[in-house]
């Protein structure tokens, strides 16, 4: 079936397509204010030439300094992305391992940064290539209240001893930012399985519940 071409009134453009306009702009600016914020990061490690260079870069021709400086900006940016990657790698060879513990050993020293860091790593690694490991399953539980569903994640099988059998560690974001949200122990009969993947559920959060996954 053709859907018509003809253009909608004024009117009637603003009040039935002003908030779907706004659904494809908002992530479109989202996504460009962190490139463009990326991007001028890298162009700030321009003052890290040595100053012979930065005044031969003044006295060349524009034509010229454009090139070289977007040049050096994306040999910065692979260096910094190898660098990472080196590091990543490092960190799974057994020195980078012990080495790393020793720094979080130190870290886990620290009143204040210890809680920083140990959230940040443990969500951080949640969130990552590994993330299907670290949330095993995906379920809906009634949370604030009876009669109200929420997403859940489900971290594992819970032990304690004052409670009964059949806990479940379950890590519920809040949205639209899940890097915030609640920890709960909850029963595994509390709990429906959603059938749904770690990242469609991410997406719903994200969202506001608009992508349905």
């Amino acid at each position: 079936m053709k859907q018509s071409l003809r253009f909608p009134q004024f009117g009637t453009l603003l009040r039935r397509y002003f908030v779907a306009g706004m659904l494809v702009l908002i992530p479109l600016l989202v996504t460009g204010w962190m490139i463009l914020g990326v991007l001028r990061f890298l162009w700030g490690f321009k003052a890290w030439l040595p100053e012979s260079w930065r005044m031969a870069m003044a006295e060349a021709p524009q034509a010229l300094v454009l090139p070289f400086e977007v040049a050096f900006t994306l040999a910065i940016a692979a260096g910094l992305a190898m660098g990472v990657s080196l590091l990543g790698w490092a960190s799974q060879r057994y020195l980078g391992r012990k080495l790393l513990e020793v720094l979080t050993e130190v870290i886990q020293r620290i009143p204040v940064l210890r809680s920083v860091y140990s959230a940040l790593d443990q969500m951080l690694r949640a969130l990552g290539s590994d993330g299907g490991k670290q949330f095993s399953r995906v379920v809906y539980l009634e949370y604030p209240r009876a009669g109200l569903w929420t997403l859940g994640f489900v971290t594992g099988s819970a032990k304690p001893k004052s409670l009964p059998e059949g806990m479940l560690h379950v890590f519920v974001p809040t949205t639209p930012n899940p890097t915030g949200g609640f920890y709960l122990l909850v029963p595994e009969s509390q709990v429906r399985e959603s059938h749904m993947g770690v990242e469609d559920a991410f997406r719903t959060i994200l969202s506001l519940g608009l992508s349905n996954g």
